[in-house]
């Protein structure tokens, strides 16, 4: 109900609140709209844990770029957006040694994200 008044900055507001009144089918691109914003925090949160993608989350980047969100908004309506697999951190075993072999291996959140995503596009 707050329309993402609490994450931006009040001129980042009204200008985000422009493209969404604007929009024909507004509260759908602010689904997209939100989705750009995981999209942007994309690596940060597929290479972190549960803790720091909360934080996250619940306290939206403020340095963030509400043109290129509104961007990516676009991108994913308009389904020109494709996302390449992120790598995963490597792990080191016990001995000290690098075990990369999942590197390839989407985590949880990629796959959450991307149904995320299909399931947006899909309405």
């Amino acid at each position: 109900t707050l329309l993402l008044s609490q994450d931006f900055l009040y001129p980042e507001i009204q200008r985000l609140w422009d493209s969404f009144f604007a929009d024909e089918h507004r509260f759908q691109f602010l689904l997209f709209f939100c989705c750009a914003m995981m999209v942007a925090q994309r690596t940060r949160l597929i290479q972190g844990d549960f803790i720091d993608n909360m934080k996250v989350l619940q306290r939206y980047p403020i340095e963030t770029d509400i043109y290129h969100l509104l961007q990516l908004a676009c991108q994913i309506r308009d389904g020109k957006l494709s996302l390449q697999p992120v790598p995963r951190p490597e792990n080191k075993d016990s001995e000290g040694s690098t075990n990369n072999a999942n590197a390839t291996h989407q985590p949880p959140v990629a796959r959450i994200l991307g149904g995320l995503l299909s399931r947006v596009k899909n309405r």
